[in-house]
């Protein structure tokens, strides 16, 4: 059938009573819905100020928007039902209601997953471990929870529109040993990122040093450390080679040391070095951004 017959069979076989059932139906399940999310979010904020960050807390509130999402697609599921339409058409509809139910349970567990490791999880293994846990650990499984997360949920609509999961996985599972094998610096690099997160040899905001210069940790990525130079250049420094450097950090780079030699000719008088010494020691008590103590001002050495 065309889409004119189609449209024109639709036209003729249903009535303004089927019309007016099936706009009533999508009208209240948004109102339900609406409300619904509402009553949910005022639930979980009770929770909250009960017990504070709590489980149950948490999943009341990651099922506010699936839930009220759910209540609109089962009016436009009844809806529909409410409407004489051809069977090809309305197995499509019903098939295309279900993937929007599976994306419902995966935004809520996404939602849920992620506020279980950035709200509960991360301050839970502060408290025991009486150590604060990288905000770039939270966010690097936050992202691999998410990846899971809607890998399962593709898998399950794929199935859903009649592929075998079986097959695809098989395929997955070749791929993904073909990628490793010829990714052997991108595992390293992610191995290695890791333990930078993990043993915090520094942190972002530290001034490092190490062989290929010096810098502000800007980024610690899965693949890379950014740091920011002296010139305002970025440093992209692999993990891996990271790892196997020599680094001294300074945890803050609010004031650090700093050495100049100033040469001078070889018949300059005692008494003028003397007066130079004096002019520039003052000359950097008056600068407010040097420290008082130390300053270090000798002769050093002749010069060739």
């Amino acid at each position: 059938m065309t889409i004119t017959q189609i449209i024109t069979d639709i036209l003729t076989h249903n009535t303004l009573t089927n019309y007016i059932f099936f706009t009533l139906s999508i009208i209240l399940s948004v109102i339900i819905g609406k409300y619904a999310n509402a009553l949910i979010k005022r639930i979980a904020d009770k929770l909250h100020e009960k017990s504070g960050i709590e489980l149950d807390e948490l999943l009341v509130r990651a099922l506010s928007l699936p839930v009220a999402i759910a209540i609109i697609l089962t009016g436009f599921y009844f809806g529909v039902n409410f409407l004489y339409l051809p069977s090809s058409l309305k197995t499509t509809i019903n098939e295309g209601i279900l993937t929007a139910f599976i994306l419902c349970v995966v935004v809520f567990f996404d939602r849920f997953l992620n506020e279980l490791v950035e709200r509960y999880l991360a301050q839970t293994i502060s408290k025991r471990a009486k150590r604060e846990v990288d905000d770039q650990i939270v966010v690097i499984t936050k992202k691999l929870v998410r990846l899971v997360v809607w890998v399962v949920g593709l898998l399950l609509i794929l199935s859903n529109f009649g592929y075998d999961i079986k097959t695809l996985l098989a395929g997955l599972g070749i791929g993904g040993l073909a990628v490793a094998l010829a990714s052997q610096n991108l595992v390293s690099n992610l191995i290695a990122g890791l333990i930078i997160l993990t043993d915090r040899p520094f942190k972002i905001g530290n001034w490092v040093s190490f062989s290929g210069g010096s810098g502000i940790v800007e980024d610690i990525g899965i693949r890379s450390t950014k740091i920011r130079a002296t010139d305002n250049s970025i440093i992209v420094v692999p993990n891996s080679k990271l790892i196997d450097e020599i680094i001294q950090n300074v945890p803050s780079k609010n004031k650090w040391k700093v050495s100049t030699t100033i040469g001078i000719t070889y018949n300059t008088p005692v008494e003028k070095i003397k007066k130079a010494e004096e002019i520039i020691k003052n000359i950097l008590l008056e600068n407010p951004n040097v420290e008082d103590e130390p300053i270090t001002i000798y002769f050093k050495e002749f010069g060739d």
